[in-house]
Formats: structure tokens, sequence, C-alpha cells
């Protein structure tokens, strides 16, 4: 009899913390997201992700309208982010906020949204950030998992709250997972690279070529890193190739 309850104790113990680990990102780059899902945005109208999205590429972030302290920071820091980024919003990119809270409402996102927008400083087109609800938690579930995006719920004296992590993910403008960027702060230089490296399934102007070719993405410190030995590289060969079309003009005069 002691043993049994033994093992029960240690098999809860063990489910709660595999629930705990679970709590986190799970990377799923180059996933398809699932962009016939619909949701009601900020206005009360019901749209898909694919509209949200309108071929352009996306900023996804997932928060809650009444979370009391890590979703206000991340949003805030992502308009931060956003005022200080060097492409236009609404031609260059979009962005989407998902509620994991299927209490959420149009109204609260729409509130949530103002206050949010009032913090930049910039032109910025309302329209391109977009606050999502849905009251179907299999589509909040489906689309969290599609992101590798882990949390918990938890209700102590009658309140929700949720362990999750902060974090931003890039989507190409057909809906492909390219790229994330974890935490609550974000370098604009970090998210341009990202939104266009998102831009391969349309045509990048020169100096996104150029950007890319010198700056890769590094997994493990989570930034993009100068790529300096492929351009000393590149610099020397392009040396090298001069070189040897000077000698090979200047030998051409010679033989005349």
């Amino acid at each position: 009899m002691l043993i049994r309850v033994l093992a029960l104790i240690l098999t809860i113990n063990l489910s709660f913390l595999i629930a705990q680990t679970k709590i986190g990102v799970y990377e799923n780059q180059d996933f398809q997201v699932p962009i016939n899902l619909q949701f009601t945005n900020e206005y009360n109208q019901k749209v898909t992700l694919k509209e949200v999205i309108n071929n352009k590429p996306t900023i996804f972030s997932f928060n809650y309208f009444d979370c009391p302290s890590l979703c206000s920071p991340q949003l805030f820091s992502m308009a931060e982010t956003i005022d200080r980024l060097e492409l236009k919003p609404l031609i260059d990119y979009n962005v989407i906020t998902i509620s994991i809270e299927k209490n959420d409402t149009s109204s609260k996102a729409q509130e949530k949204k103002e206050t949010i927008l009032k913090t930049l400083t910039k032109p910025f087109p309302p329209q391109t950030w977009s606050f999502l609800t849905t009251s179907n938690q299999k589509d909040i579930d489906l689309i969290t998992d599609t992101f590798g995006f882990k949390y918990e719920k938890r209700i102590k004296d009658g309140v929700v709250d949720y362990l999750h992590p902060a974090l931003i993910v890039i989507v190409s403008p057909k809906g492909k997972i390219t790229r994330y960027l974890n935490g609550t702060k974000y370098l604009p230089f970090d998210l341009k690279l990202a939104l266009l490296e998102a831009q391969d399934e349309k045509s990048r102007p020169t100096i996104a070529r150029t950007l890319l070719y010198c700056f890769a993405y590094d997994a493990q410190s989570k930034t993009y890193i100068f790529q300096a030995e492929k351009v000393v590289g590149s610099f020397i060969f392009g040396i090298v190739l001069i070189f040897f079309i000077y000698l090979i003009k200047t030998g051409r005069k010679r033989d005349e």
C-alpha cells in the first residue's frame, strides 16, 4: 500500500514537472501557418490570417489583454522597435497580435491597440497592426502549437493568469515561419533583417540583398552577426579580379 502511494505521488510530481518544462518556445521554422484560420479583429470583423497578412512579411506575437506583467512591456517594446524600423508599415510589413485568452473581446483588443499605438511617434497606418481574438479554444491551440508557443493557464482566487514566453515570430507573405526573435527587447536592425529575409517569396531591393549577404542569423545568440570572413573574402576576390583584368589589358597593349 505504501509503495502504491509513493508511486502515485511520484507520478503526480513527474506530471507536474513535465507540464512545467513545456512552457517555452519550440521553434518550428519553415512550418506553414494555417492562414485560413478565422479570428475577430479589434473592429469586431471576422478575418482570416491570410487576409491580415495580405501578402506581406508579418510580425506575430501572442499575448492576452488582461496580462498583469509580461504582455504590456513586450507590446510597448514591439511598438518602440517598430517606431525605429527603417521600413514602411503596411507596405513592407504587417503586425498581428493574437490573444491566447478565449474570453478576450474585440473591445478589449481595440482598447489595448489604442494604448500601444499612442506611444508611436512616426506616422503609422492603424490597419498595419491587427489585434485578433477568438472564442474557439481549438483554434488558439492550433495556432500556438504551429508556432511552438507553449504556455500554461492558471486560475488563482478566480483570476485567470498565464505563464508564457515572450517572443515575436516573422512569417513570410505566403504564411511560412521564417524567424524567431525571443525576449521582450528587439533590435530594430535584427527585426529589419528578419523581415527582409521573409521577403524571399517576393523580389528584394538591392539593399536587402546586400544586407543579407553581409549579415547572417546566429541561432545561439538569437541575433544577426556580421560575416567578416565572407565580406573580406569577397573584397580580396574583387581585388584579385581587378588585378587579373589589369594584367590582361596591359598585356594586350604590349602585344600591339
